[in-house]
């Protein structure tokens, strides 16, 4: 894939990602030129070309800098292998089922991030990927955050809960509230999509169901909007009396 733009390319630099070529433009603004000389001397590969090359390459604005990364995936079973004994202390675990919006994906991980998870996991098949978009609007928390990709997300919850997570799936039927887990009790979340949720095999292997308080005529939340205020409902329990930032 080929990001975009200053931030795109600084974060592509610093994470973990493969990054293979950076592209600029020779009239593009110094920053941009700068993390140009700064690629050169990491010994990375650097081909000057049009600003309208960059655009078409990214697919956004890059101000004349853009870059081809391969996105490196955390294996989960490894994840769950360096986490401490009893993974207390950690932040939530957030698990997706059926988000197939790239836009969706990239704010739910930027949302992910902020609010201190440990991890944002995915299934391979009928869902986003990591791409270009996702980047771009997770704003570069996409290389920061650990992303997986499972193969068989009924079988990541197993594994989330023997390593002692308690695993909570979002539905706007359940009879629960989401509350945030006793401490130092670690928790995970799953979250469907808006139009079918999660899928049903995926909502049985969770320990429990529990939805969002709704007040308001509207019957629920976009899958974004749904993760930012059970994100931060759970992390409230789990880092009670942390300060922000």
């Amino acid at each position: 894939m080929v990001a975009g733009g200053a931030h795109a390319v600084e974060e592509a630099m610093a994470g973990p990602s493969e990054l293979h070529c950076v592209y600029v433009d020779e009239g593009a603004p110094a920053r941009a030129q700068q993390i140009a000389r700064d690629a050169r001397e990491a010994g990375l590969a650097v081909s000057t070309v049009p600003v309208d090359e960059c655009d078409s390459m990214s697919g956004v604005r890059s101000a004349g800098i853009a870059a081809e990364i391969t996105f490196v995936y955390r294996e989960f079973r490894e994840l769950l292998h360096d986490l401490p004994d009893g993974a207390a202390g950690c932040g939530p675990l957030l698990l997706l089922d059926q988000i197939t919006d790239p836009v969706n994906l990239g704010a739910v991980i930027r949302t992910a991030e902020a609010a201190g998870a440990l991890a944002v996991v995915l299934p391979g098949r009928r869902a986003a990927p990591v791409t270009a978009t996702v980047l771009r609007i997770s704003a570069g928390a996409a290389l920061h955050l650990p992303v997986c990709r499972v193969a068989n997300l009924s079988r990541a919850i197993e594994m989330a809960q023997q390593a002692g997570f308690w695993v909570v799936g979002l539905d706007a039927e359940a009879d629960d509230l989401l509350e945030p887990p006793p401490p130092p009790r670690p928790a995970a979340l799953v979250l469907g999509s808006e139009g079918s949720g999660m899928r049903p095999l995926v909502a049985r292997n969770c320990d429990q169901l529990a939805r969002l308080p709704m007040r308001g005529r509207v019957g629920s939340l976009n899958a974004s909007a749904a993760a930012a205020v059970a994100l931060y409902r759970v992390a409230e329990g789990l880092f009670p009396g942390r300060p922000s930032g």
